[in-house]
């Protein structure tokens, strides 16, 4: 006989971390600085894409965009970083941040809201994402102090890159401490 609550119980979904994952997690709770990572004290920045396929997401990010794949759980999750930047990837319908809403809609992928990449050479980091077959919504175009180009990621999210140009200032980072 079966237990009725087991139609109720989260699917277990296998986690295998990269090494460098345990260790950062270890340097985190006891309090040390991680070498091109935000801190626990919560500088830099979190965003979360909900995407279609989490290995496909995962290869695009990591391969043609340069991000660390940080913790790849399953089919439902994933963690990235660049630089300062945490990008948590999901699966919509998935237990965690792709969960339903209390009103039963499902979080999903595209939309406007994207992420800054900067690039040093635009023109050159166009012509060869699209020599990979990359997806671009816009041409280069010219913004303030920038130069910027829309692509897309394997599930239809945007994604600018950014070369600065005369006038482009960053904000100092925080004091430590």
């Amino acid at each position: 006989m079966t237990d009725p609550l087991d139609a109720l119980r989260l699917p277990v979904i296998p986690v295998e971390p990269r090494h460098e994952f345990a260790e950062d997690l270890l340097q985190r709770i006891e309090g040390r600085e991680l070498p091109g990572r935000a801190d626990a004290t919560g500088h830099g920045a979190t965003v979360r894409y909900f995407v279609t396929d989490i290995d496909g997401s995962v290869a695009f990010y990591r391969d043609v965009l340069g991000f660390d794949a940080e913790l790849v759980a399953g089919p439902a999750f994933a963690m990235l970083y660049r630089g300062d930047l945490r990008l948590l990837l999901s699966v919509p319908g998935a237990a965690g941040g792709g969960s339903a809403l209390p009103d039963g809609s499902v979080p999903a992928p595209g939309g406007w809201n994207r992420i800054a990449v900067r690039v040093d050479d635009l023109d050159a980091a166009v012509a060869a994402l699209r020599a990979q077959g990359v997806r671009f919504r816009t041409g280069i175009t010219s913004g303030v102090a920038v130069r910027q180009a829309l692509l897309h990621d394997p599930s239809g999210n945007l994604i600018e890159l950014f070369e600065p140009g005369a006038g482009y200032r960053e904000r100092a980072p925080a004091p430590a401490g």
